[in-house]
C-alpha cells in the first residue's frame, strides 16, 4: 500500500516533535521509544481516512491521529509490564530496557498529552468537540477494562469464546471504533455517518485481534519480531485454543491445558504437539472464519460511506489487516 507512507509521516513528523530522539532524559527517551518502535499507525490512520472520506482532506485529523497514537503507545507500555515481556516488534520492551518505574512514568507522560492533542480543536463545534472527548475517553476507560478481563481469563478461569469476543472488543475494538468515529467527526460527518464509521472499526477490530492472537501460535517468530507462544505461557485464551480445547478431550486436554502459566521454554516436541492439535482440530481454520465474518461486516458498513479515495483506501486496509502474518 504505497500511499499509506504519507499518512504514516504526517503522524510521525508530529511525535517526533513531541518526544525528539535523542531525548534530553531517559523519561523523554523512554516516550519517544515508545513511540518509534516499527508501529503501523493502523489507528491514526483510520482518523485520517474517515476524515478524508467526508472532508476531502486528512490534515485536519491529524492532532487526533497523534492523540490515539499516544493513548495506543500508552497501552502497549503497560501491557508489557503486566506481561513481563521483554521484548516488544523486535527490540528491548521499554520495561526491559529503562525499568519498571520509568517505564510507567513514560506511559503516563504519552498518555496525559492526548487531551493536549485533542483540545487543538477549540475552535471546532462544542458539540463535536464534546463528542470526541468522549470517544477518547471512553476508549481509553475500555481498553483498561479489557486488559484487566485479559488477566482475569489468563489468572484461572478457562473462560468461553463470548468471554474472549467481549474481552477484546473493549480492549481492541473500541481503540480503533474511536479513531474512525472521531475522524469523521472532525470531517463534519453526520451523526449517522459518525455512528457507521464507529461501528465499521469496532469489526475491524474484532478482526484484527482474532487474527493477532492467532498469528501467537502459529506465526513465525522472525517476521513477527516477538517469540510466539507468548500469550500462552502467559495463561491467555485465543479463538484457536478455546476452539481446540472445546474439540480435545483426555490427556490432548490436560496437555493444551498444561502448557497455559508455564514459565521458562517449551519444548520442540511440546510445540510440534499443540500445533498439531490445533491442525487436526480445524482451530486455526475456525479463527479465519471468525476473522472472516467481522471483515465482510466491516466491508458491509463501508458501502454506506462516501465513494471516494479514502473508502477505497480504508477497504484496502481492511483487507490487509485481516490477511496479515505480522
Amino acid at each position: 500500500m504505497p500511499w499509506l507512507l504519507e499518512y504514516v509521516d504526517a503522524v510521525n513528523s508530529e511525535l517526533q516533535e513531541l518526544y525528539p530522539q535523542p531525548g534530553k532524559t531517559a523519561l523523554e527517551q523512554a516516550a519517544a521509544d515508545a513511540l518509534s518502535v516499527g508501529g503501523k499507525r493502523v489507528r491514526a490512520t483510520l482518523a485520517l481516512l474517515w476524515c478524508e472520506a467526508h472532508s476531502g482532506e486528512y490534515k485536519p485529523a491529524v492532532p487526533l491521529a497523534v492523540a490515539y497514537e499516544l493513548a495506543h503507545a500508552s497501552a502497549l507500555v503497560q501491557d508489557d509490564i503486566i506481561d513481563h515481556s521483554e521484548t516488544r516488534r523486535g527490540t528491548k520492551s521499554i520495561a526491559a530496557k529503562y525499568g519498571v518505574t520509568t517505564a510507567i512514568l513514560a506511559s503516563d507522560l504519552l498518555l496525559f498529552n492526548v487531551p493536549r492533542e485533542v483540545a487543538k480543536y477549540r475552535d471546532l463545534d462544542s458539540n463535536r468537540l464534546a463528542r470526541i472527548f468522549d470517544l477518547v475517553g471512553e476508549a481509553c476507560r475500555a481498553t483498561t477494562w479489557g486488559e484487566f478481563l485479559d488477566m482475569e481469563m489468563a489468572g484461572g478461569t478457562e473462560g468461553t469464546e463470548k468471554d474472549y469476543e467481549e474481552m477484546i472488543r473493549l480492549k481492541t475494538s473500541t481503540l480503533l471504533s474511536a479513531p474512525c468515529a472521531s475522524g469523521a467527526l472532525v470531517g463534519g460527518a453526520s451523526e449517522e455517518q459518525v455512528a457507521l464509521a464507529g461501528r465499521f472499526g469496532e469489526e475491524l477490530g474484532m478482526a484484527y485481534q482474532i487474527q493477532d492472537d492467532a498469528l501467537d501460535l502459529v506465526g513465525d517468530e522472525t517476521t513477527l519480531g516477538k517469540p510466539i507462544f507468548t500469550d500462552l505461557r502467559g495463561g491467555k485464551k485465543s479463538v484457536v485454543l478455546l476452539h481446540c480445547l472445546n474439540r480435545c478431550s483426555g490427556d490432548d486436554r490436560k496437555f493444551i491445558l498444561g502448557l497455559l502459566n508455564r514459565s521458562g521454554p517449551y519444548e520442540v516436541d511440546e510445540v510440534a504437539k499443540l500445533k498439531g492439535l490445533i491442525a487436526e482440530n480445524g482451530s486455526l481454520e475456525y479463527a479465519k472464519g471468525r476473522v472472516m465474518n467481522y471483515t465482510d461486516r466491516a466491508r458491509e458498513i463501508l458501502s454506506f460511506a462516501p465513494d471516494t479515495a479514502a473508502r477505497s483506501r480504508l477497504l484496502e486496509l481492511t483487507g490487509y489487516l485481516a490477511s496479515r502474518y505480522y
